[in-house]
């Protein structure tokens, strides 16, 4: 049903600790549209750009999703009524679908039904889906307790992953994406740090390869993609399983095709990040994850000609007529400082070639915090980095100097 709200007059962007907020406020500071930016963590970079005309201070607690849809209840009433959500994180999606009906008669919110957000962002439930669907994505075991995952996790070749259902908790609690699991020994370090933590894994088999291509689009609530955007995923970083920090522009419509399907079956409405890998052994694309948000690539998108983000918002308008999936290929686009490590990484294991080395030398690209007109993003995240080297390097020659820091 077709929100009673007028046309969006700003935009509201959820916290989160990584660019991906900053190229959200950046796009549409820079048309001059009006940024609320909602604050959740000291360490965010995007709070620092002079984009933003307001901050909305929500301080992560026990209970974060109450004191999350508070604050937009209580701004929607006191004047905010009329702008568009753009969620950045997996958590702000779960909770402004679960608060659909009651957020709607204060803001246009592009997400999905709260079901639908479940089985994108659980990742349990999503490959479960994917099984269902008989749609290629890698193979995916599912034990119900650490007892389970040790005997499960013995019957499986190695090397394989040990993935969490939710990222987010995961993330924090081991500072990784995943476990990495290449013999008997890591099965057990990995099944004793899991252990009482009450976290849902499960069991992927490594497709093998750098061959990775992710594309952001916005999904209207007819179900048709107004506007999309690919790119190959070149590095990354951790190396392996990691978040995208060098990525080229590109469309390939075969490498889309099983995803795009999905989300339309669903009828998905919003945005959403999709990632696929190619597998040598069949040649086939298969589905990684689909994230019901934006992502850190969003500014690639913008500089291409298919701004995502700003998409959501003229539909929210009814600005929006046709479909539009042009957009130029070959940009670069990078995450500078994470980059430069991975580059590092890839030239000692001697994996990376002579055209990748040529693209990453090109002083032309995009990127994900530099910018000559909202210096101080990047100048915080440098200094952040600084500390944490600092930190580690402080460690390795004492281990008990940073429980002083």
């Amino acid at each position: 049903m077709q929100s009673p709200l007028p046309d969006p007059n700003g935009v509201i962007v959820t916290g989160g600790i990584t660019a991906n907020a900053l190229g959200v406020i950046r796009s549409f500071g820079r048309r001059g549209i009006p940024v609320v930016y909602i604050d959740s963590d000291p360490a965010s970079i995007a709070r620092h750009s002079r984009y933003i005309e307001k901050r909305l201070t929500c301080k992560e607690t026990n209970d974060s999703e109450s004191a999350f849809i508070k604050l937009l209840k209580d701004f929607g009433r006191q004047g905010g009524q009329g702008m568009i959500v753009i969620p950045v994180g997996d958590e702000a999606v779960l909770a402004l679908s679960k608060h659909k009906n009651e957020l709607e008669a204060f803001y246009h919110l592009p997400v999905p039904e709260y079901e639908i957000a479940q089985k994108l962002v659980n990742k349990g439930l999503f490959y479960r889906m994917l099984n269902e669907m008989h749609l290629p994505h890698p193979k995916t075991f599912f034990p119900r307790s650490s007892t389970e995952l040790v005997s499960m996790g013995k019957q499986v070749a190695y090397p394989y992953i040990i993935k969490p259902a939710f990222s987010i908790p995961f993330q924090r609690e081991f500072g990784g994406k995943v476990f990495h699991i290449k013999s008997p020994r890591d099965l057990d370090v990995a099944a004793a740090r899991l252990k009482d933590k009450n976290m849902e894994v499960m069991i992927q088999e490594i497709i093998p390869g750098r061959e990775i291509y992710s594309f952001l689009t916005y999904f209207n609530r007819l179900s048709e993609p107004l506007a999309i955007c690919g790119w190959d995923k070149i590095r990354q970083y951790p190396l392996d399983f990691g978040f995208g920090t060098f990525c080229k522009s590109n469309w390939r419509p075969d490498a889309a095709e099983d995803s795009l399907r999905l989300l339309r079956t669903m009828g998905y409405y919003g945005l959403a990040e999709i990632e696929v890998k190619k597998d040598p052994g069949d040649n086939e694309y298969k589905i990684i994850e689909i994230n019901a948000r934006t992502s850190l690539q969003n500014t690639l998108a913008e500089a291409c000609g298919a701004d995502i983000g700003y998409a959501a918002y003229l539909d929210a308008g009814g600005q929006v007529a046709q479909q539009s999936t042009s957009f130029r290929n070959n940009i670069l686009w990078t995450d500078d400082f994470p980059d430069m490590v991975s580059f590092l990484c890839h030239l000692i294991r001697r994996d990376i070639g002579k055209s990748e080395t040529i693209d990453s030398l090109n002083p032309r690209k995009v990127h994900a915090v530099a910018a000559w007109d909202d210096p101080l993003p990047l100048f915080f995240q440098l200094t952040s980095l600084s500390l944490r080297a600092f930190r580690l390097i402080l460690n390795k020659l004492n281990p008990r100097s940073t429980s002083k820091l």
